[in-house]
């Protein structure tokens, strides 16, 4: 009778594997009892290190073409590889992760900056005393979404033994982060659901209110009132109208963040498209003795393919705002122009400008800037946020320059797509 002796390496694997498999029963656990991402990753951090040699982990999901860290702890100082970076995908090595599955070992991340000095994510590793680092590819529904890496402070430090380990803590990681978004799906569709109500609830009275503002004033007796009544009903209208137009585009801007992840893109008549928006710019400069003028740059194509209706709003969006913030008198110019394969678009005032201490308030939901409309104008701090969800949808970019005391100049640029 022959008997089998494991070796040290055998056996210390045998326990990684049995420590594992324990860890993940807890993980399990903790899903089952609604724990959120963040804790379950911090768990994870906090224990894995007595199965593994790792100073940090990180997680990166694919958005928009960008790889953008979510996630990251470490028992290292730095942090300038930390959530919110987001860097690009195409022409990078951490595609090739994505598209072939297979991880990837760096044990000396100095040699390998050398080697890639463009890589700004390389340098920032650097920078936060990573030496050598593994990383692997995460799924969601079978398909890739991101990577986790595994990094650590000292060379040298990854071993081919490692891979099926790190594997099995990728895929893992894989399912925390599919049920994570099933739950935050499943909240923000009810979360959709019940602002949606919300504002039909509220729409209806404001409603009633309004129908019975407009019946008083279409009566005999309206016309007997004295100048004080008159007032009280008048003020009474206009609020109620800007209540009216404060819902519509809270519903708007709920309609975006949930339902419209995708523009509806159709081929648009350029020519047409902005002489329909000059006319109403016209008009609505014209109410506060503004000048509006349409330029048109560089040789713009005769078609364009975006969604007509959205760019429009957008536009309109930001036409309003430059009216609202100028006085009368000034100019205000929308400027279209045709280059790199984009269309950009840019507002022109000569207005109040803006501290650019403000600049990160602007194009956010309900960011007010010190700057107020220059005759009391209603303004919801939405338009904005609408104007960069559109902008968004359409893969595009928006911008803001401006100096106080000169104006200021609001604009955006999509692409034209291989449609045109």
């Amino acid at each position: 009778m022959s008997l089998s002796i494991e070796s040290p390496s055998q056996s210390k694997i045998r326990e990684a594997q049995f420590q594992f498999g324990r860890l993940m029963r807890e993980i399990n656990q903790k899903i089952m009892a609604g724990d959120e991402f963040k804790s379950i990753l911090n768990f994870l951090f906090n224990t894995l290190d007595t199965i593994i040699p790792y100073d940090r982990i990180g997680i990166a999901l694919v958005e928009d073409g960008q790889l953008c860290a979510k996630w990251m702890n470490s028992k290292l100082p730095g942090g300038n590889l930390g959530p919110g970076y987001c860097g690009p995908l195409a022409g990078s090595s951490l595609k090739q992760i994505l598209e072939t599955g297979q991880p990837r070992i760096i044990n000396d991340l100095v040699q390998y900056g050398g080697q890639k000095p463009e890589s700004e994510s390389t340098r920032l590793a650097l920078k936060d005393g990573i030496k050598s680092s593994l990383t692997c590819p995460v799924y969601s529904d079978g398909a890739p979404v991101g990577v986790v890496f595994f990094s650590s402070g000292k060379p040298d430090t990854y071993k081919s033994e490692h891979i099926e380990t790190y594997l099995e803590i990728a895929d893992e990681l894989s399912f925390v982060i599919n049920q994570d978004r099933i739950r935050q799906e499943a909240v923000h569709g009810r979360s959709s659901q019940n602002v949606r109500m919300l504002l039909h609830d509220l729409k209806s009275p404001l409603g009633v209110i309004q129908g019975f503002l407009q019946i008083a004033q279409d009566e005999s007796w309206y016309e007997t009132l004295d100048q004080d009544a008159k007032k009280i009903f008048e003020t009474l209208q206009r609020n109620a109208f800007h209540m009216h137009n404060l819902l519509n585009e809270l519903a708007e801007l709920n309609h975006l963040n949930f339902h419209g992840i995708k523009a509806d893109e159709c081929e648009v008549s350029l020519i047409e498209f902005l002489s329909e928006i000059a006319t109403a710019a016209q008009d609505l400069a014209s109410k506060k003795s503004i000048t509006f003028k349409l330029e048109c740059r560089n040789d713009l194509p005769e078609k364009a393919f975006f969604d007509p209706l959205k760019i429009r709003r957008a536009i309109d969006n930001l036409l309003s705002n430059a009216v609202k913030y100028s006085a009368r008198q000034t100019c205000i110019r929308l400027v279209i122009s045709f280059r790199n394969e984009q269309l950009h678009c840019e507002v022109v005032d000569q207005g109040q400008g803006i501290p650019e201490s403000e600049f990160p308030k602007l194009f956010k939901e309900f960011g007010k800037t010190s700057v107020r409309p220059t005759e009391g104008e209603s303004s919801s701090g939405i338009g904005l946020a609408i104007v960069r969800k559109i902008v968004e949808q359409h893969n595009g970019q928006v911008s803001i320059r401006s100096e106080v005391g000169r104006g200021s100049t609001f604009g955006f640029w999509i692409p034209l797509g291989s449609k045109v």
